[in-house]
């Protein structure tokens, strides 16, 4: 039987399970080439294009060489794919399976179920979330976390674009082109023109909510934002109301309260805006940049 070496006498590297000493390390760090490899796949994601080496190497602030011999690994099990004719590098089939099983567990309109559901419990307010209809936001849930509201909207309500905090939402952030049909229909019944419509768009951009005081319910404060999905385009509308006046004032701590939720709602999920929506609105500015007066009927 072979003796145990002292613990005064050098033991042979032979003799170390190197092994277990990474694995002992890699549980206090990680393992630094994965981490490593997530930078060049966030990377390749934010090109959004086919991408050259040089490139992404610039990008992720490493050298060509370094990158190369990542891709290489990345290419093999499908997270990364290069175009055998151009030599262009980009996410590759394992990388859309992937991307396909995270949004199949994490459907954004149902987490955002959540998100309302504690907004209206934290804020003691009642609450709904609205989709996109061909017809304007389609209520498609509802919450009640305060004292208990008396109105008509239930499930499968079509809410004003215009009059509502939830249309408003709505019409601050999505193409004008989809929508238009709607605004149109709308400025018929309320006799607005083109500029208080731009100059609406602009002030609920600007807040970073809509906010309405007892427009479509008497006595009521609403306020309302979007959630995007993670192509940025809006899937639904969070919104909340309450029988206090002015309960969702900007300046009030409810909302800042809403507004710090759906922002780190926005962040946890992936989803950003589209740059259409600021380009629209800067567009707006631009074309009517000396408009003054006119106050809107909210």
């Amino acid at each position: 039987m072979t003796k145990a070496p002292s613990k005064n006498i050098p033991v042979a590297d032979s003799d170390i399970d190197i092994s277990d000493a990474v694995d002992a390390a890699d549980t206090r760090k990680g393992i630094q080439s994965v981490e490593v490899s997530g930078v060049i796949i966030a990377a390749l994601c934010d090109f959004k294009f086919p991408v050259p080496l040089k490139d992404l190497a610039a990008a992720v602030d490493m050298p060509p060489a370094k990158v190369h011999r990542y891709l290489a690994s990345l290419v093999r099990i499908g997270l990364a794919w290069q175009d055998d004719l151009t030599g262009l590098y980009g996410l590759g089939p394992m990388a859309l399976r992937m991307g396909i099983s995270a949004i199949e567990r994490n459907d954004v309109v149902m987490r955002a179920g959540r998100l309302l559901r504690n907004l209206a419990i934290d804020l003691r307010s009642s609450g709904h979330l609205a989709i996109w209809g061909e017809r304007g936001p389609v209520l498609i849930r509802t919450e009640h976390g305060g004292p208990p509201i008396i109105s008509t909207m239930g499930l499968g309500t079509v809410m004003p674009l215009l009059r509502s905090a939830t249309g408003q939402a709505f019409l601050s952030t999505m193409p004008r082109g989809a929508i238009e049909h709607v605004i149109r229909a709308e400025q018929d019944i309320l006799h607005w023109d083109d500029a208080t419509v731009d100059r609406l768009i602009i002030e609920t951009g600007e807040r970073g909510a809509a906010v309405i005081e007892g427009d479509i319910v008497p006595g009521l404060s609403a306020i309302s934002a979007p959630v995007y999905n993670l192509d940025g385009a809006v899937a639904c509308c969070v919104t909340l109301m309450n029988p206090k006046a002015n309960y969702f004032q900007p300046g009030q701590p409810a909302f800042d309260v809403f507004l710090r939720a759906i922002a780190d709602f926005t962040q946890s999920w992936g989803g950003k805006p589209r740059d259409e929506a600021e380009d629209i609105q800067t567009a707006i500015i631009k074309d009517h940049s000396a408009l003054s007066g006119g106050r809107k009927d909210v």
